[in-house]
């Protein structure tokens, strides 16, 4: 069944078909979204010179001038522009779906959807992006950005680790933000309903990465450089993207298990395009103390649920982090594998609602975090990087525990 408006429909009837667009979804972003369109437009007609190009705004109910602009903004005059606003449950996976089903309308070879708060991009992102589609045959593209050591914490310290030992590829940004995909994939995703309130949100980059390697289609990763975008304080605003993006790989385990199961170590994807250090990543500060506290008042609340998911050597070993002193505050990576893995396991089959589940993992996440913080403080970013990777190690070398506890679960 259709998600597209009736002028919609009429718009990629005259249209009639494409071969690259790029998407871009918004909620209020009048402030930036202008630069995104204008580089992605000319990333377009720079690049792709010989492809129908489309832009599509995927919109949330903006109640500022965001559509106005993106309309307003001057383009070449080979682009064609839709702009219209998404239905289902608010949130960017419900943008997402819109921009599918439309790249499947035109029959697209090229799908690339960006940020509308990007404040970096370039329309050489959008060649970065395309061209392993166009050009190399990949199915999906993500991306590889320089960020700084404490951007990105859901990233680091859970979808990279846990979907490198689950899949067996290092992906490191597997909900990056900036993605290309095949006119095959998109039709995929364009055809499976958005109707999960994680997905419809900001599990939505996990669940196309998930489902792009699983469903068989190469990927590969852009080196798009620094992103600039407005970084979020792991401390204050990232508990319901933490919910809906963990929410999302925990479910995805159910469906791909015979996947997962048969996936031994991990092997590195293609990187498309050269890694420059011309510019810095922004730097800004992490309250860590305020994470801690977080972490106990967290526990405390939800100790009972933490009591049934955790194992009873894994309770005890979190239980005594809550005790800890301020600046020697520690949470072991194997501790936090095993923690991630019984969490998943309750998910899928404790007789818990899934979203306490969630919900009580989160206040551990501030824990594990705040801990990064601490162990990384006066190290450099490619520094600190090697105690991601080495924690992404752990992850597969502690998959064989989440492998027991699942079955013992089942």
């Amino acid at each position: 069944m259709s998600i597209l408006p009736e002028e919609v429909k009429k718009q990629i009837k005259k249209i009639g078909s494409a071969d690259i667009l790029v998407g871009v979804p918004s909620f209020r972003n009048e402030d930036t979204i202008s630069s995104v369109v204008k580089a992605a437009s000319e990333g377009m007609t720079k690049y792709f010179p010989d492809l129908k190009p489309v832009l599509v705004n995927s919109d949330g109910g903006s109640t500022d001038n965001t559509r106005e602009i993106v309309l307003n903004t001057p383009v070449d005059k080979k682009i064609q522009k839709i702009v219209t606003p998404y239905q289902g449950i608010p949130g960017k996976g419900s943008a997402f779906a819109t921009i599918f089903e439309i790249a499947d309308w035109l029959k697209v070879k090229v799908c690339i959807v960006v940020d509308s708060d990007l404040k970096s991009i370039t329309p050489e992102w959008i060649k970065l992006l395309g061209d392993p589609i166009w050009k190399h045959s990949f199915g999906m593209v993500t991306p590889y950005y320089r960020r700084y050591k404490y951007d990105g914490t859901i990233t680091n310290n859970i979808a990279y680790p846990l979907t490198r030992a689950l899949y067996g590829q290092i992906i490191r940004q597997p909900i990056g933000g900036e993605f290309a995909m095949s006119g095959s994939l998109a039709k995929i995703l364009a055809h499976q309903r958005i109707d999960n309130a994680n997905i419809a949100k900001f599990g939505i980059d996990i669940w196309m990465t998930t489902t792009a390697i699983n469903e068989g289609f190469r990927l590969c990763q852009a080196a798009m450089g620094v992103k600039l975008h407005n970084p979020k304080d792991p401390a204050k605003s990232l508990a319901p993207m933490f919910e809906q993006v963990v929410g999302t790989l925990f479910s995805l385990m159910n469906k791909y298990e015979v996947k997962w199961k048969a996936s031994r170590g991990s092997q590195p994807v293609d990187l498309y395009g050269e890694e420059t250090n011309d510019i810095d990543p922004e730097k800004f500060n992490v309250d860590y103390a305020a994470m801690i506290r977080n972490f106990e008042v967290g526990f405390r609340k939800y100790k009972q649920g933490i009591k049934l998911i955790l194992s009873k050597d894994n309770f005890t070993e979190v239980e005594a982090l809550t005790k800890s002193n301020l600046n020697k505050f520690a949470f072991p990576e194997e501790l936090w594998a095993k923690v991630v893995y019984d969490f998943a396991v309750a998910y899928n089959f404790a007789n818990i609602p899934s979203y306490l589940v969630l919900e009580s993992l989160v206040p551990l996440y501030f824990g594990r975090t705040a801990a990064f913080v601490l162990q990384t403080k006066y190290m450099s970013t490619p520094l600190a990087e090697a105690v991601v990777e080495a924690t992404a190690e752990v992850f597969e070398d502690t998959k064989p525990y989440l492998i027991k506890q699942w079955n013992k679960a089942k």
